[in-house]
C-alpha cells in the first residue's frame, strides 16, 4: 500500500460538518430499524426486514446518482450507485430464481466484485505509476493470505476442511477473494490519499468493511444452517450501514483528486499490513493443523503461494530500493559536479567554524588543497583585523538575513603569502537537517573596479545556460596547472556534439549538463568552452582520460533523440606537456577533437604527431579547394546503372574528382567533408550541376538521365531550386532525365526539405535517397515525401551468396521499393554471383563496378552508344 504526501490542499465547497453528521446519524437510524424489524414475530418481522434492507440499499444507490454530479470525482459514484444495485438485484434473483438451490450471497457477488471500479478511480494516478510491481505483489499477498485466514478458521471450527467442489463451498472461497481485493484496495486508497479525499477514503474503508462484515455473516448463515429461509437480522443491519456510508462519502467528496507527486512511498501501515496478514494466517494454519491432527491439501497450497508472493515483493521492494539508491547517488554526484565546476567557491562550515567541505574552486582562490581545508578553523587564513567582524557576523542568528543570505568581506591569506579581498554571501542552513551547516559562497574582489565590471567579468567566466564556467575560465585553469606543475597527471578532454545547431536549445543543453556531471568523477571539471563543445579537465592518466570521454560520449546516443534532436558525441584528448602553454594544449584538443568527428559518433582520438600531420595536410587540402575550381582541378566522372530487363544503361551517376597538382587524386571521402564545412560546398554543388546536366544533353541518345549528389548545406541554403533550374535552362536537359540524389538524414531531418522536394518534384526532377538502410530510415515518413528512387546500400549485398537471411533481408527491400511505386537502385554489385541473386529476384536497376567502373567524360558517349545492347559484364 502507497501513500503519497501529508501536505493538505485547500477544500472548494465542501459540505458542513453538520450535514454529515445529519447523514451519518440517518444511516445508523435506518440500520437500526432494520436490526429491529428482524426481531419482529413471523412472516411480518421478514417482510419489514427484506423491505427495509432492499429499500436502504436502493436509497443508497439513488442517493450516489444524485450526490455524483456535485462530487469531486462523478464517476466513481456512478459506479457505486452501480454496483449497488447489481448487489440488490443479484441477491433477489438468485432468491427468486433458484430458491434454495444457489445461496443469495453468490447472486451478491458481481456487484461486490464491481465495487472494485470505484475504489481504484479514487486512488491517485501517481501511486499506481510509483510503484506498480510492488502494489501488484501486495495486493496479491495481502488476498492469498486472507484466504488462508478463512480456511484455517473454518477448519477449526467445522473440524474439516472447505470443499470448493459444492455450491457452498464454491461461494465461500469466491466470497473471501472478492471481500479480500475490495478491502485491500480500500485499503490502499486510504493509505494513498490526502487533504479532503483521505476523510472520503475513510468512509469508504468503513462502508467497505461493513459490506465485508454483511456479506460474511450471511454466508457462515447459509453455510452452517442452510434450511432458514429468513434472512439473518445483523447482516441485513450492517449491510445497510455499509451502502448508506457510501452516500456519506459522497456527500463528503467536493473537492477534485490532489496532485500526489511520482515519488510515492511505502507508508509503514501499508508496507506491514500484507506481511502481518500472511503472519497471522501462517499461525493459524499451524495452530489447526495442531488441534485437528491433520494438514489441509488447499492451506498447503494457499501456504505456498503465499510464500511465493512474500519472496517476490521481498525482490521487488529490493529493487525499487535500489534503483532508488542510485538515483539518488547520481543525483548527489551531479550537484557535487556542478558545485565543484562553479566559477565562485562555496565552503560549508560546522558550528565551530570549521572547514567541513570545500569546492576545487578553493584551490583557486588561496592556493590550497579544498580536501586539505576539511578540518581546519577559518579564522587560520583571515586577516586579524577582519576576523572580529566576520566571526561576529557568522555567529549571529539567521533572523535578519534575507533571502539571499548575507554578505561579508574579509582579506584571506593566499598560499604565496599575499592576501586576497575575498567577499563572500554567508546562508545560515544550521536549521535544515539536510545541512545543517554555515554554506559561504566565496568570490574574490581583490582586483575589482567598480561593481559593474566585477559583474561582466562572472557573467564572461559562467555560461547562462548551465550554470558551467567557459572557455576564459578553462583557459585560466589551464595557465595555472602548466604553471604550478602538479604531480599528478592532467589531461584535457573535449566533446563536441554534433546536430545542436548553431543556437542550441537551452534544454538540450541542460539535459547533456546533467548527463555528463553524472558521468565525471569529483576531481573532474565539466567546463563548456564553445557553442556545441564542453571540456573536462581529467584529473589522472590518459588511460583515465580516455575512458572519461569514452563514457561522455557514450551518453549521446544518436538513435535516441534529445528534446527532438538527434545528437551525437566525439572526442579529443590532449595531454599538458611541459613544453605546451594553454593555447597548445587547446589546439591539441581540438586536432584531436576534429580526427575523431570524422572517424564518426562515439569516437575518442588522442592527440599525436600522426594526428598533427594528418590535420595539417586537411589544413592544406582545405586551402587549396577554395581555389581548386579556378585552377581546373575538378572534373567529373560518371557511373552507368544498368537496367537488366533491357540490358542498356538507362542512367549515370556524377562523381566529382580532384587532380592535386602535389598530392596527385585525392579521395573524394577526403575532400568533400571538407567541403562541406563550409559553403564552398554549394558553389561546387553548383558547378556539378551545370557541368553534369550539359554532359548527359550532348550525348547522343535521349534515353540517358544523369544522377547529382545533392550536399545536406546545398539544400539548407534555399538556393537548391533555383540552381536546379538554372542548369536545365543553359543545359537544354529535360527535367525528367536529371535526378537528385539525398542523404536519409537530409530527407528525414531538414524541416524545410519536404517543401523544397514538392517544388522539384512538381518541375519532373527525380528524387533519390542515398545509402537507404544505412541512417534513421522512417518509411512512414519517406512515404510522405515525393520520392522516386532508392539507392540501396552496399551492405545488403554483403554475404548474400552464402547468407539466406541477408538473401531474405535484400529481397524485402526491394519488394517494399516496389510496393511503394518506387525505383530501387542496387549499388555496390562486384561479383556475378551477386548480379545473378539479383537477376533471379526480378530485379532490374545495378551499379557496380562489375558492371562499368566510372568513365570520364570523353568516353561516356561511346560507352552509352556500345551498351545501347549490352553492357560489358553483363550475363545474356
Amino acid at each position: 500500500m502507497t501513500t503519497g504526501p501529508r501536505a493538505s490542499v485547500a477544500t472548494t465547497g465542501s459540505p458542513s460538518d453538520s450535514r454529515l453528521r445529519r447523514a451519518t446519524c440517518l444511516v445508523l437510524l435506518a440500520a437500526a430499524a432494520t436490526l429491529a424489524a428482524g426481531r419482529l414475530p413471523g412472516a411480518t418481522g421478514t417482510a419489514a426486514l427484506v423491505t427495509l434492507t432492499f429499500g436502504g440499499l436502493v436509497a443508497s444507490a439513488v442517493a450516489c446518482l444524485r450526490l455524483a454530479g456535485r462530487s469531486g470525482h462523478p464517476a466513481v459514484w456512478r459506479w457505486y450507485a452501480a454496483a449497488t444495485l447489481a448487489t440488490t438485484l443479484g441477491s433477489g434473483l438468485v432468491q427468486v430464481v433458484s430458491g434454495d438451490a444457489v445461496p443469495p450471497t453468490a447472486g451478491a457477488l458481481p456487484g461486490m466484485l464491481l465495487a472494485l471500479v470505484p475504489v481504484a478511480l479514487l486512488i491517485p494516478a501517481a501511486t499506481w505509476r510509483g510503484l506498480p510491481l510492488q502494489l501488484a505483489s501486495s495486493l496479491s499477498l495481502f488476498v492469498v493470505a486472507c484466504l488462508l485466514c478463512l480456511l484455517t478458521v473454518f477448519v477449526l471450527f467445522n473440524g474439516g476442511d472447505l470443499d470448493a467442489g459444492t455450491t457452498d463451498g464454491a461461494t465461500l472461497y469466491a466470497l473471501g477473494i472478492v471481500v479480500a481485493l475490495t478491502t485491500g484496495v480500500s485499503l490502499l486508497l486510504t493509505t494513498s490519499s490526502t487533504g479532503p479525499l483521505r476523510r472520503v477514503a475513510l468512509v469508504v474503508l468503513a462502508a467497505q468493511l461493513a459490506n465485508a462484515l454483511a456479506s460474511s455473516i450471511g454466508a457462515l448463515r447459509e453455510f452452517v444452517d442452510p434450511a432458514a429461509t429468513d434472512p439473518p437480522a445483523v447482516a441485513c443491519a450492517v449491510g445497510v450501514l455499509g451502502f448508506g456510508l457510501l452516500a456519506v462519502a459522497a456527500l463528503a467528496d467536493r473537492s477534485p483528486a490532489p496532485t500526489v507527486p511520482a515519488d510515492v512511498l511505502l507508508s509503514p501501515v501499508g508496507a506491514l499490513l500484507p506481511h502481518a496478514t500472511a503472519l497471522v494466517g501462517g499461525t493459524l494454519l499451524l495452530v489447526s493443523v495442531l488441534v485437528t491432527g491433520e494438514l489441509s491439501r488447499v492451506g498447503v497450497v494457499l501456504g505456498v503461494v503465499g510464500l511465493a508472493l512474500l519472496v517476490l515483493h521481498q525482490a521487488v521492494a529490493w529493487r525499487d530500493h535500489r534503483a532508488l539508491t542510485a538515483d539518488l547517488t547520481r543525483s548527489e554526484a551531479y550537484f557535487r559536479t556542478v558545485v565543484r565546476s562553479s566559477v565562485d567557491p562555496v565552503v560549508v562550515l560546522d558550528d565551530q567554524l570549521r572547514v567541513a567541505w570545500a569546492s576545487s574552486g578553493v584551490s583557486d582562490l588561496l592556493g590550497r588543497d579544498a580536501d586539505r581545508a576539511v578540518g581546519h578553523l577559518i579564522s587560520e587564513v583571515v586577516h586579524p583585523d577582519d576576523a572580529p567582524g566576520l566571526f561576529a557576523g557568522l555567529r549571529s542568528t539567521a533572523g535578519d538575513e534575507g533571502p539571499e543570505g548575507r554578505t561579508r568581506t574579509a582579506r584571506l591569506q593566499h598560499r604565496d603569502g599575499s592576501w586576497r579581498l575575498i567577499q563572500a554571501r554567508v546562508r545560515d542552513l544550521r536549521a535544515d537537517p539536510d545541512v545543517g551547516a554555515l554554506v559561504l559562497y566565496c568570490r574574490d574582489v581583490s582586483g575589482r573596479r567598480g561593481t559593474d565590471g566585477a559583474d561582466v567579468a562572472l557573467v564572461t567566466a559562467t555560461d547562462p545556460v548551465t550554470g558551467l564556467p567557459t572557455r576564459p575560465e578553462l583557459v585560466q585553469r589551464l595557465a595555472t596547472l602548466l604553471r604550478d606543475r602538479p604531480c599528478r597527471p592532467t589531461a584535457l578532454v573535449k566533446i563536441g556534439v554534433s546536430g545542436l545547431g548553431e543556437r542550441p536549445h537551452p534544454a538540450a543543453l541542460v539535459e547533456l549538463t546533467a548527463r555528463f556531471a553524472r558521468l565525471l568523477r569529483g576531481d573532474d571539471w565539466l567546463v563548456r568552452s564553445g557553442t556545441g563543445e564542453f571540456s573536462v579537465l581529467v584529473a589522472g592518466s590518459v588511460t583515465d582520460a580516455e575512458a572519461v570521454a569514452h563514457r561522455l560520449t557514450g551518453s549521446v546516443d544518436p538513435d535516441t533523440p534529445l528534446g527532438g534532436l538527434r545528437l551525437s558525441a566525439a572526442a579529443g584528448i590532449a595531454t599538458l606537456e611541459d613544453d605546451a602553454d594553454a593555447g597548445d594544449v587547446l589546439r591539441r584538443a581540438g586536432t584531436a577533437l576534429t580526427s575523431a568527428r570524422a572517424a564518426g559518433p562515439g569516437r575518442v582520438r588522442r592527440h599525436s604527431v600522426a594526428l598533427l600531420i594528418a590535420q595539417n595536410r586537411r589544413d592544406a587540402l582545405r586551402r587549396d579547394l577554395e581555389v581548386a575550381l579556378e585552377r581546373d582541378e575538378l572534373r567529373l566522372v560518371y557511373q552507368p546503372i544498368v537496367d537488366l530487363a533491357l540490358h542498356r544503361t538507362v542512367s549515370v551517376e556524377a562523381l566529382l574528382r580532384w587532380s592535386h597538382p602535389t598530392w596527385g587524386e585525392v579521395s573524394p571521402a577526403e575532400f568533400v567533408p571538407l567541403a562541406e564545412e563550409s559553403a564552398l560546398v554549394v558553389t561546387l554543388g553548383r558547378w556539378v550541376l551545370g557541368a553534369a546536366t550539359r554532359t548527359v544533353a550532348a550525348l547522343p541518345t535521349s534515353s540517358v538521365a544523369v544522377a547529382v549528389n545533392v550536399s545536406a548545406r546545398h539544400v539548407r541554403s534555399g538556393e537548391l531550386l533555383t540552381d536546379v533550374l538554372t542548369a536545365l535552362e543553359d543545359s537544354g536537359l529535360p527535367a525528367s532525365r536529371l535526378t537528385l540524389e539525398l542523404t536519409e538524414s537530409v530527407v528525414l531531418d531538414d524541416v524545410h526539405v519536404a517543401d523544397e522536394l514538392l517544388a522539384l518534384h512538381r518541375l519532373g526532377v527525380r528524387i533519390a535517397v542515398d545509402d537507404f538502410g544505412t541512417g534513421w530510415s522512417s518509411l512512414a515518413y519517406l512515404v510522405g515525401l515525393p520520392i522516386d528512387v532508392l539507392k540501396m546500400d552496399r551492405q545488403f549485398l554483403a554475404d548474400i551468396e552464402h547468407d539466406r537471411q541477408r538473401r531474405a533481408l535484400c529481397r524485402s527491400v526491394l519488394h517494399l521499393g516496389s510496393s511503394l511505386g518506387m525505383d530501387v537502385v542496387v549499388e555496390g554489385v562486384e561479383t556475378p554471383a551477386e548480379l545473378q541473386l539479383l537477376r533471379d529476384m526480378g530485379h532490374r536497376f545495378v551499379q557496380g563496378f562489375l558492371l562499368a567502373r566510372p568513365l570520364e567524360a570523353v568516353d561516356l558517349p561511346d560507352r552509352v552508344a556500345r551498351n545501347a545492347v549490352a553492357p560489358t559484364g553483363l550475363p545474356s
